[in-house]
């Protein structure tokens, strides 16, 4: 994931979903992240914790998002999704109710190389 946005030196927009149990053991790469925000190679991030104050899922944090993703799809955006297989369904269903009003599904994304899944 580091690798993607560390090799983005043309700046192109890349939105970031980070999601994890706890932000004090599970913000892998964090002070990595703030500077690729600073120097603009990832455009934006957003985190999720579930076992915080502010309980929340990656899926909750797309949703909220609902419109920007919906944009970003539209402009032909490509969504990775990384992580578990439980929180890969979470994503995938958010990602298909989100898209629902642009008639356009997760397994066409998928045809068009446009939707990709490492999940373990």
């Amino acid at each position: 994931m580091t690798g993607f946005i560390r090799r983005n030196t043309a700046r192109n927009p890349m939105y970031l979903y980070w999601g994890g149990r706890n932000p004090q053991s599970d913000f892998l790469y964090q002070p990595e992240l703030g500077n690729y925000l600073n120097d603009h190679r990832l455009t934006g991030l957003s985190t999720a914790f579930s076992q915080s104050d502010q309980r929340a899922y990656v899926q909750d944090k797309l949703r909220q998002d609902k419109i920007a993703v919906r944009r970003m799809v539209d402009a032909g955006a490509q969504i990775l999704v990384c992580g578990g297989r439980g929180m890969a369904a979470g994503v995938k269903q958010a990602i298909e109710d989100i898209l629902r009003p642009l008639a356009i599904d997760v397994a066409t994304l998928m045809a068009q190389g446009r939707y990709l899944e490492d999940v373990y």
